[in-house]
């Protein structure tokens, strides 16, 4: 008889994105089981992803993950763009977005490859004590509208790829993370919306010499027979050369791609340059495809994640970026959803915020695969552009936000509720800006998002104003969260935390500084610039509530209605400590 075993959640696929999400569940305490089809303990080809973005990196950062990955990566400032004979051409085009990011410490690229990204959170997900189980795949799903006795909702049948074993894993929810080809996707009959274009790339990494002036910076070159070229450095002193694969080079080699063609195709490309190959770690081929799943949760307890949900090209380098998106984003509704502290309809969100972003992203892939080919886009007006790479280049500068990931907002839906009145500058569902704070007495700064690291936890943030000027509403405020049932005493502590943002001197004490008695864990703004940044009134202050992944949820007065006003947004999705339901 099989065996079988039962989880709050089984997560197929072992890639970053599966794994990261795991990371997540197993940290905020649900059980969980991972299984891939890949022997990712004997994979000796380091290739696929392997950029990471601001906003993907102060994701990883607040879940305690990027100073792993720092410890390994390369860092990317700078960028040079060179014409088809070899002349740079200034100001730089397409990769130079690099060089003007602003509002956040990781003013940077990342570049570190799939391989090591995923053994360094892996490590980290042993450490909370799940392991991947690997060459394992999914070889049946079967799904119920109603829980059995355990509260599951998914019956999976597993096969152990190496001893030919079948088990059943039973679980409460399901996540397919394992790729474009996803059986998750395909057992269920989710339709992969989009197409695939005849157009082909070529990507190869490995250690070479060169005599190009800017070896260890992104490069994009203009060739007219290779498209626009990419050059990236890598970790470990590897370099990645990435070019348009065309029907006069496949004629050249009559349709039989080995490394030793694609060595010389990518030698070839680089001229006038002079490359050459003193090792090869690793290469593709690749026909470029642009598709989205018409839906992310195709069961309410069945969840798609990463290029099992969305497939594009790797021209703006933004398939990891955008799985890790997906990754966090469900992270924390699923853990709040298990754990009994949140209502399902909160993952209902997930679908919506994720997918209108993945369009958005394939609408911009779209263009830019094709311009990057060497080819207009249809509808693109040539005749606004000095010449095809002029085009390339005022794309990215529009998509600049986007590809950092630092301008992706979303949409008011039931966790991003718009109030009556403006209370801060920043609109609910963006970003919430990361500034600098201090710890008050010792001076000692401190980040925002250092301060709120992603527990699956949301922050009630009080900015202060000038305390002497709304000394009565922090009066008001501080007695009502003080009190015998507090504000989070409706909520558990550890499913809302309160953060106290005071525009005083840090070097004064808490309560010296706030003129109350403190609520929450107190910072100091002591040149007001995070009251700045935020577009917070100094008369009036404010009450805002950042998610766990660190956009705006909500914002309201800085008085008991404003609090009163928070509790009932928070109410729309999260289950008090009174409420013995676990289900809207």
């Amino acid at each position: 008889m099989s065996r079988s075993l039962s989880v709050d959640v089984l997560i197929v696929g072992g890639g970053p994105v599966g794994l990261l999400t795991a990371y997540q569940l197993a940290q905020a305490g649900c059980s969980v089981h991972i299984v891939d089809k890949e022997s990712k303990f004997t994979i000796t080809q380091y290739g696929r992803a392997n950029a990471l973005y601001s906003r993907s990196a102060e994701f990883l950062d607040q879940l305690g993950l990027v100073d792993d990955i720092m410890q390994q990566c390369y860092i990317v400032r700078q960028s040079y763009t060179y014409g088809e004979n070899g002349e740079r051409i200034v100001p730089g085009r397409v990769w130079n977005f690099v060089e003007n990011i602003e509002d956040t410490r990781f003013d940077f690229g990342i570049m570190l490859r799939q391989q090591f990204i995923e053994k360094s959170i892996r490590i980290r997900l042993e450490d909370a004590g799940v392991e991947l189980h690997c060459p394992c795949e999914c070889v049946n799903i079967e799904k119920a509208d109603e829980p059995d006795a355990d509260g599951n909702y998914v019956t999976a049948t597993l096969r152990d790829m190496t001893t030919g074993e079948e088990y059943t894993v039973k679980s409460a929810y399901l996540v397919g993370a394992d790729g474009g080809r996803s059986f998750v996707r395909r057992h269920l009959g989710v339709e992969f919306e989009g197409d695939t274009t005849q157009d082909k790339w070529i990507r190869v990494d490995g250690k070479v010499k060169t005599d190009l002036p800017t070896p260890r910076d992104y490069v994009s070159i203009q060739s007219a027979n290779h498209g626009n070229i990419l050059w990236a450095p890598l970790d470990h002193g590897v370099t990645r050369i990435g070019f348009v694969y065309n029907e006069e080079q496949e004629l050249r080699c009559n349709g039989n791609l080995t490394e030793e063609v694609v060595v010389r195709e990518a030698v070839a490309a680089m001229k006038p340059f002079h490359v050459e190959f003193e090792s090869v770690d690793w290469w593709t081929l690749y026909v470029i495809g642009q598709r989205v799943a018409s839906t992310y949760q195709p069961h309410s307890h069945i969840i798609l994640v990463g290029d099992a949900c969305h497939t594009h090209s790797s021209g703006a380098a933004q398939g990891l970026n955008t799985g890790i998106h997906d990754a966090v984003n469900i992270g924390w509704k699923l853990a709040l959803v298990v754990k009994g502290k949140a209502k399902t309809a909160l993952l209902e969100t997930y679908s919506t915020e994720r997918r209108a972003a993945a369009q958005r992203l394939i609408a911009f892939d779209r263009r830019i695969s094709t311009l990057m080919g060497n080819k207009w886009p249809e509808g693109m007006d040539k005749d606004s552009y000095e010449d095809i790479n002029a085009a390339l280049a005022d794309l990215f500068d529009e998509a600049s936000g986007y590809n950092t990931g630092l301008k992706i907002s979303y949409e008011p839906n039931l966790v991003n509720v718009v109030p009556i009145t403006d209370y801060t500058s920043i609109c609910v569902g963006a970003r919430a800006p990361d500034v600098g704070l201090f710890k008050p007495g010792v001076v000692q700064p401190i980040r925002l998002q250092s301060a709120t690291p992603n527990c699956a936890c949301f922050y009630l943030v009080t900015f202060t104003g000038d305390p002497r000027m709304t000394l009565p509403q922090l009066s008001a405020v501080s007695i009502t969260l003080n009190s015998a049932e507090p504000f989070n005493f409706v909520f558990s502590p550890d499913t809302v935390k309160l953060v106290t943002i005071v525009s005083a001197d840090p070097k004064l004490s808490v309560e010296e500084g706030l003129g109350v008695p403190a609520f929450g864990t107190v910072y100091m703004d002591d040149k007001r610039r995070a009251h700045s940044r935020y577009g917070i009134n100094l008369r009036y202050g404010a009450l805002l509530v950042l998610r766990p992944d660190g956009h705006l949820g909500f914002a309201a007065e800085l008085s008991v209605a404003g609090l009163e006003a928070v509790k009932a947004y928070l109410s729309k999705f999260l289950i008090s400590d009174g409420d013995s339901s676990k289900a809207p």
